[in-house]
């Protein structure tokens, strides 16, 4: 058990916990007409049920060779780990940059699936079937969460003709 963890697990019980009784005095609205008090409550319960896992993990015993086995990385990957960080680290800024600077013209569909290819593509995926496929799922699962369901006006750009 880390101290650290436990500490942090806790700190951000407690904040989730917080935050999700100020969520729950806002009106909630239904399932058919999301009140704005809607998408803070999801929130709030979903920190709450994180915060209680991790602290749940750090807290538990552990059995002895449950966790994964620590494998030594080789000598010429332990000096370029850092670096290579740093570089995602720069290049997951600047697609966000990019992701904020066209979202007026080119519209949030087209946006949120190039943002999410380049991002599964950063952090190391190198199939591209996958990538498209799960870009294209979780940007059809956005627009129809927030554009159709929640009626948040995301601008469409291109494609307001087609889906406007």
């Amino acid at each position: 058990m880390k101290i650290g963890s436990v500490v942090f697990a806790g700190v951000m019980l407690a904040v989730g916990l917080v935050y999700g009784i100020m969520a729950l005095n806002m009106p909630r609205g239904r399932l058919s007409y999301p009140g704005p008090g809607l998408f803070p409550t999801i929130v709030g319960v979903f920190l709450v049920v994180t915060a209680l896992g991790c602290l749940i993990q750090e807290v538990l015993p552990r059995k002895k060779g449950a966790g994964p086995a620590a494998l030594p990385l080789p000598d010429r990957d332990s000096a370029a780990q850092p670096r290579r960080n740093v570089q995602k680290t720069f290049q997951l800024m600047a697609l966000m940059v990019g992701y904020a600077l066209a979202l007026k013209p080119l519209g949030f569909l087209i946006c949120i699936g190039v943002f999410l290819i380049v991002a599964i593509r950063i952090f190391g995926y190198r199939r591209w079937v996958p990538a498209l496929a799960m870009a294209a799922v979780i940007a059809a699962f956005s627009y129809i969460t927030f554009v159709l369901w929640l009626k948040v006006p995301l601008p469409l750009g291109v494609l307001e003709e087609v889906l406007g």
